[in-house]
């Protein structure tokens, strides 16, 4: 008989990506080979306003306090499985999503494979709170298999929590190859650029950073390479796609402002997922000169889904050394690799792929190579499968 797996999450289903994507790749694997897959996922606001009901894979819980009491109203669901199946696999999103549930592992003998996608690692390395860490650890001495998203993110974790003794398998992250996809016509990247609003003709040079309004992205980075860039190419456009959030956002309007950068840079909403392949194709290259932070707390990055996203549009990338970052990107190959805060190994990068097409347009092609295989759902299926039949 072939493994049960249930899938803890706490997003459900795929909005902006991130942490419902990976549940949902899984589950889907999962289930097209054969094995049991249920996601057990908050009933949220978002959830009951779409009339979201639960189904023999998706288990949506209601629950007033689910950051405190999570464990509590999952534990009915989880029962009936760990009584009735005799090889369960409970998958957690984060440690989060096993505190206190891991504590039956030695009555019900289940496994326990636990992922990391970030913060739920970082924020912990400083500031340090002792209670807090040695729970995480006791947390993950329950673990059999740790699932982070990066070789990095596998680093500072074992390096913070000694009692993390079980083997890792880096999952990565998959995108969807069949929605990600290049848009090399520059009549049709007009047309998108108009259809987006966004009102930038085909001759002027667009950059692109995705993610969450928060220091720890370094748009600050970009920016301040902007008036060097306009030097050779005056109608340069800097697109940031986030929300406003503040206080980054007040930081940042302060420097646009400061730098005379009113008329290159634009700041676009949050798109849901599906949408997002159409402002990446209207793009010509993608930046993300992420950077560690420590206010309000340690932030490093995992490893973006975006920066494969936009590879599988075949844009070229340009990404800093921070965190997992690299871990995405082919030196020289899919794009380039800056030292982080080295203002001129950034404006050379940038610099090279403006001024060669037909280099920039080969980094796309091979990045789009890279992507198909090593993140795209087929590639990852292996990974999964290889997950499924652990035996430990």
């Amino acid at each position: 008989m072939k493994k049960t797996f249930v899938i803890l999450c706490s997003e459900y289903p795929p909005f902006m990506g991130g942490i419902s994507l990976w549940a949902e790749n899984l589950l889907d694997t999962l289930s097209a080979n054969g094995y049991e897959a249920v996601v057990m996922t908050h009933m949220t606001r978002s959830n009951k306003k779409k009339g979201a009901r639960s189904s023999k894979q998706v288990r949506y819980i209601k629950g007033h306090d689910w950051q405190k009491l999570h464990w509590l109203y999952r534990l009915p669901g989880l029962l009936r499985y760990m009584l009735t199946r005799k090889e369960l696999v409970l998958v957690a999103a984060t440690w989060n999503d096993i505190e206190v549930i891991h504590r039956l592992k030695g009555i019900f003998r289940f496994k326990i494979f636990c992922a990391s996608h970030g913060t739920d690692i970082t924020k912990h390395v400083y500031p340090r709170k002792p209670k807090l860490i040695a729970k995480i650890n006791q947390v993950y001495s329950s673990v059999d298999l740790f699932m982070p998203v990066s070789s990095s993110l596998d680093t500072i974790a074992r390096d913070m929590y000694p009692k993390l003794t079980c083997p890792t398998l880096v999952l990565g992250c998959n995108v969807k190859t069949d929605m990600f996809i290049p848009e090399h016509d520059t009549g049709k990247q007009l047309a998108l650029r108009q259809l987006l609003g966004i009102g930038i003709a085909p001759n002027r040079p667009l950059l692109v950073t995705v993610g969450r309004m928060m220091a720890v992205k370094g748009f600050r980075h970009i920016l301040m390479a902007l008036p060097e860039l306009k030097k050779s190419y005056p109608g340069i456009t800097y697109m940031i796609v986030a929300n406003r959030d503040e206080p980054e956002s007040l930081l940042l309007d302060s420097l646009i402002k400061e730098l005379h950068l009113e008329n290159n840079v634009i700041i676009h909403p949050t798109v849901q997922n599906e949408k997002l392949p159409q402002l990446l194709q209207a793009a010509d290259i993608f930046v993300l000169t992420s950077e560690p932070v420590y206010c309000p707390f340690y932030q490093e990055e995992g490893l973006p889904r975006v920066i494969p996203e936009a590879s599988a549009c075949g844009l070229p990338v340009v990404v800093s050394t921070t965190g997992g970052l690299p871990e995405g990107v082919v030196n020289n190959e899919t794009g380039f690799i800056v030292p982080n805060g080295d203002q001129e190994a950034l404006k050379k990068a940038i610099l090279t792929l403006l001024g060669n097409r037909d280099k920039a347009l080969k980094m796309g092609m091979k990045g789009r190579e890279h992507v198909l295989k090593n993140f795209s759902d087929k590639s990852m299926t292996d990974n999964i499968l290889a997950m499924a039949e652990k035996e430990l």
